[in-house]
């Protein structure tokens, strides 16, 4: 889990989409539209110049200005006064869409907001992407102090507590995709091998809940459990963060039952009944 927004520059490749590679499945020119949305939403305030998004998505600014002509009447992207670009107002009401007909967020919605009440922290839903998470709902820690962070983040599964939460509860192959890139250190914590990320996943399975101590941001700690479908897969995760001052080691532990029981709750209105190997987890 973090409180920033990742600095991630998407490079996408024809015939390459994220996370996945289906070569004969898409079209190059979706996909390179795609990496030109994905890059404004790195940058949401300030925006990129034509001869930056050009550098970043590797093609010729004549090509890339047809894309972001396209775009741009989409509502997709728009236009500064300075001849920057960013995010249109489209894809909020795409997301906004998406957000308000999502059956798992308004369902976690009373639970999440007992969580924050209880807590005091910031509470985040996640759903998997890919190797990654990626935030559907925050509520707001009721401190001054809380975290920069917001809907649509996405972050590495391998050093968050949402992650690791809902990578321990996945199938097997999810893991080997996780491990077939390296895994980069984001700070002293971040946990960098494979057999080390094995044996806290092992770890996590048994107590039902994972903790970030400082392994994606310096500064701030979290406390994850993951949200399980009938057939008892993470199909979503919760957190509870904030920062280290406030959510040592001893605290996120002290949280890990309560985190695990709200996302028991949540994972029994999505069908998950429990049985003898998940009793007591999450």
């Amino acid at each position: 889990m973090t409180s920033l927004t990742p600095s991630r520059q998407p490079q996408i490749e024809p015939g390459r989409e994220q996370g996945r590679s289906h070569p004969a499945a898409i079209s190059s020119t979706v996909a390179k539209a795609f990496g030109i949305v994905d890059i404004l939403a790195s940058r949401v305030e300030t925006g990129f110049s034509l001869a930056e998004l050009s550098a970043m998505i590797g093609m010729p600014k004549s090509t890339t200005h047809r894309y972001l002509a396209t775009l741009l009447e989409l509502g997709l992207a728009e236009r500064s006064s300075t001849d920057r670009f960013r995010l249109g107002t489209k894809v909020i009401e795409l997301a906004g869409s998406f957000l308000a007909n999502s059956d798992l967020r308004n369902e976690s919605q009373p639970i999440l907001l007992e969580l924050a009440e209880n807590t005091g922290e910031t509470i985040h839903l996640s759903v998997p992407s890919g190797t990654e998470v990626v935030y559907i709902a925050k509520i707001e820690s009721r401190h001054t102090w809380g975290m920069f962070s917001h809907i649509g983040t996405r972050l590495p599964m391998y050093c968050t507590a949402l992650g690791k939460a809902t990578l321990a509860f996945s199938a097997g192959n999810l893991l080997q995709k996780v491990l077939a890139e390296p895994l980069k250190p984001r700070t002293p914590n971040t946990i960098t091998s494979a057999q080390a990320l094995e044996a806290e996943l092992a770890f996590i399975r048994s107590q039902g809940f994972a903790i970030d101590e400082e392994e994606n941001e310096v500064g701030i700690c979290c406390t994850g459990a993951p949200i399980l479908d009938y057939t008892g897969l993470a199909i979503a995760a919760i957190s509870v963060s904030g920062p280290r001052e406030r959510m040592d080691r001893e605290r996120c532990i002290q949280l890990g039952p309560s985190v695990r029981e709200a996302a028991q709750r949540i994972s029994k209105r999505r069908g998950f009944v429990g049985d003898k190997n998940h009793e007591g987890e999450a």
